[in-house]
């Protein structure tokens, strides 16, 4: 349990959050029940950094910002071996107890919901697990899975206090390259993406410049003047009042 001691400052580090799960709890009061929310969420980057954290709160964001906060605050480094881990390991915590099991490359992330998000964070991607405790509350076997983790030595680690010397691993050599390979398409990709997208831009621009080219312009004109309304004729204090029913009949 000695990683537990060497917390790592978040400062810097791309990390990606997943939440576990979002419990509501009500609280019988006099005026009727009152509810709050606790969260459980996991963050990494994807390169051997992982932390949980726990919120509890009034609102689920609230809840679920207070358990990134948490997580950010127990970052620990766990050992890995290419995409998998060193070596097997087991954990509980409670009742839940969870068996870690290195594959080879290819193999892929055969886990539960649970501990797939702890072991997504933390960047491995060929292991094979299995839950064999009597509960499955992912609280508990998230706790697991990471007592599990903290257990394991790297490489390094065994071979100083062996006193031997480290011979070079072709699978590692293999996994390594892979994973050079991987990034190296990736980049390609993303690169290629981004000139299509300026490419596409550039070409918008240039047809909307040109749609108002080709636009004939258009002389101001002056606003027309509003017509005034014709005075209505005043009538003659001598004609006579018109008949009802019709107009007055003029006379012969």
């Amino acid at each position: 349990m000695v990683a537990q001691l060497n917390r790592i400052d978040p400062t810097g580090l791309v990390l990606s959050e997943k939440i576990v799960d979002i419990w509501r709890c009500a609280k019988v009061v006099k005026g009727g029940r009152r509810f709050s929310f606790a969260a459980m969420t996991v963050i990494g980057n994807g390169a051997g950094v992982v932390g949980i954290g726990y919120g509890k709160a009034r609102e689920v964001p609230s809840a679920i910002e207070k358990a990134v906060k948490n997580a950010r605050k127990h970052l620990i480094r766990i050992p890995t071996f290419g995409t998998t881990l060193p070596h097997e390991v087991r954990g509980g915590f409670g009742s839940a107890r969870v068996v870690l099991i290195p594959a080879r490359p290819g193999t892929g992330l055969i886990a539960g919901a649970s501990v797939r998000q702890v072991l997504e964070c933390i960047g491995i991607h060929d292991i094979l697990t299995k839950v064999i405790g009597k509960t499955t509350n992912p609280k508990n076997v998230v706790k697991a899975t990471l007592r599990a983790l903290l257990d394991l030595r790297s490489r390094e680690d065994v071979a100083r206090l062996r006193g031997v010397e480290l011979l070079p691993d072709p699978m590692l050599a293999s996994v390594q390259k892979l994973e050079a390979e991987r990034t190296r398409v990736a980049s390609t990709r993303a690169t290629r993406q981004r000139e299509i997208e300026q490419e596409a831009a550039a070409h918008a621009e240039q047809a909307r410049a040109k749609r108002e080219a080709e636009k004939p312009k258009r002389k101001e004109e002056p606003p027309a003047e509003t017509p005034l309304p014709a005075p209505e004729a005043s009538a003659s204090p001598d004609a006579p009042p018109p008949a009802e029913g019709g107009e007055a009949k003029q006379d012969s």
